[in-house]
C-alpha cells in the first residue's frame, strides 16, 4: 500500500519538473514510478530492533524514508530518460509519421533523421538530415523549436514543413505562425512568417526573401507522389533520386534542360525512365544498378 507522504513527494517532484503544470500525464507518470518500485509493501521493511518478526509492526518513519528514497531514485531515472534526445529516422524511399510526447506529430520524408528532446517546458527537435512535416500541439507556455544547421524555427502551435539541404534550409508554413532566425538567438527572431508563406534560411539562420509556400509539393510527398510542372530534367532527376536506390543518371548533357510535366510515384525511377523514352525519345538503359539516360 502506498504511503500518502511518499506519494506526495513523487507528485511534488513531477510538478516541479513540469513547471507546476498538472496533467493527466503527470498522474500516469506517478503510477509508472510506483510500478517501477514493484508495489513496495510495509512488510518489505525490517522492524526497528532488526528482527524479521511475523506480523510485526513496521516503523512508520523507516517506511516513509525507504519509500521516498526509492521513489526519488526511480524519478531520477524517469527525468534523466526524458532529457535524453530520441532519434527517429527513415531509409531511402520510406516515410514515417511519429507521435511526439507533447501530442504533436512529425512526418519524416525519405532518408531523414531527427533527434527530439522534451523536458518540462522545453520542446526541441533537431532536423539532422532530410525533410519533415510538423503538426505542433498548441502550448502557449512551451515553444516548439526546430533546429536545422544553425537556424531555429520557433512556434507554439502550427503546421509547417522543413527541408534541410546541404547549405540551406527551406521552411514552408501552411497554418499558424513561425519565427525564424539563428539558433543561438532564440528570443530574437529575424523574421515572422504567416500562413501560406515560405522562406529559405542560410546555414547560419539568416532569412532570404519571403515567397509562397509550396503546399502542393508538400501534400504530394506526404502521399508518396512527386509532381513536376515544366521542371528541368536535371532537377527532376535529383528529386526522383531522393527516393530510390536505383538512381537515374543523365549521360547526355543536352537533356538537362528538357522540361518535364506529370505526376510520378516516389521511388519508381523505372517508370520515370520509361516515360522519358516513350514521350521524349530518350534512350534508356539499366546498367549496374542505375537507369542511364542519353
Amino acid at each position: 500500500m502506498r504511503d500518502a507522504e511518499a506519494e506526495a513527494f513523487v507528485a511534488e517532484r513531477l510538478r516541479e519538473e513540469q513547471g507546476g503544470r498538472a496533467s493527466d500525464a503527470g498522474s500516469s507518470e506517478i503510477q509508472a514510478v510506483w510500478d517501477a518500485l514493484g508495489q513496495m509493501e510495509a512488510a518489505d521493511f525490517v522492524a526497528d530492533d532488526g528482527r524479521a518478526a511475523t506480523g510485526r509492526v513496521v516503523n512508520r518513519r523507516a517506511w516513509i524514508a525507504g519509500g521516498t528514497l526509492a521513489a526519488g531514485v526511480a524519478l531520477g531515472g524517469v527525468f534523466l530518460w526524458r532529457q535524453q534526445p530520441v532519434i527517429y529516422e527513415t531509409e531511402v524511399g520510406e516515410r514515417r509519421t511519429i507521435a511526439l510526447p507533447d501530442g504533436s506529430q512529425v512526418t519524416l520524408n525519405t532518408a531523414s533523421r531527427i533527434s527530439a528532446r522534451f523536458a518540462g517546458r522545453e520542446r526541441e527537435v533537431v532536423l539532422e538530415s532530410g525533410e519533415a512535416f510538423f503538426a505542433v500541439a498548441h502550448q502557449d507556455d512551451a515553444p516548439f523549436d526546430v533546429l536545422s544547421h544553425a537556424a531555429r524555427i520557433r512556434v507554439t502551435g502550427t503546421r509547417f514543413n522543413v527541408y534541410r539541404h546541404a547549405t540551406f534550409t527551406d521552411v514552408d508554413l501552411l497554418q499558424g505562425g513561425v519565427a525564424v532566425g539563428p539558433a543561438a538567438e532564440p528570443s530574437q527572431a529575424r523574421l515572422h512568417l504567416r500562413a501560406g508563406q515560405a522562406v529559405r534560411l542560410s546555414s547560419a539562420g539568416d532569412p532570404g526573401p519571403v515567397s509562397a509556400a509550396q503546399g502542393g509539393r508538400i501534400d504530394d510527398w506526404r502521399q508518396g507522389r512527386i509532381s513536376f510542372d515544366r521542371t528541368s530534367l536535371r532537377a527532376a532527376v535529383v528529386e526522383m533520386n531522393r527516393y530510390s536506390n536505383a538512381p537515374l543518371r543523365i549521360l547526355n548533357p543536352s537533356l538537362n534542360a528538357l522540361e518535364i510535366d506529370g505526376v510520378f510515384e516516389a521511388g519508381d525511377t523505372a517508370a520515370f525512365a520509361k516515360a522519358l523514352g516513350r514521350l521524349h525519345g530518350v534512350s534508356v538503359r539499366f546498367d549496374r544498378g542505375a537507369w542511364t539516360l542519353s
